[in-house]
């Protein structure tokens, strides 16, 4: 998902990042409040792999979570 397709309610919490990159694999991290029910959040691991630098197939893995579900994860990832 690109941040221009998010409602305008909800585009100031997306945030994305790159989790890990190596030759013909990375792994990119995004997460952005939903606009209903309040509180909850898409959370989007986008498994790519590249060719030359150029992403030539993707899988993406989709969550919602509450904050708390999320500290819950973060929590248990870097334990």
């Amino acid at each position: 998902m690109q941040v221009e397709q998010l409602h305008e309610s909800v585009k100031d919490t997306y945030k994305e990042m790159v989790i890990k990159e190596h030759e013909g694999f990375r792994l990119v991290l995004k997460k952005h409040e939903v606009i209903s029910p309040k509180g909850l959040f898409a959370l989007d691991l986008e498994q790519q792999h590249l060719k030359d630098g150029e992403i030539v197939n993707s899988c993406t893995y989709n969550f919602f979570m509450d904050k708390e579900e999320l500290q819950v994860l973060a929590s248990g990832l870097t334990a």
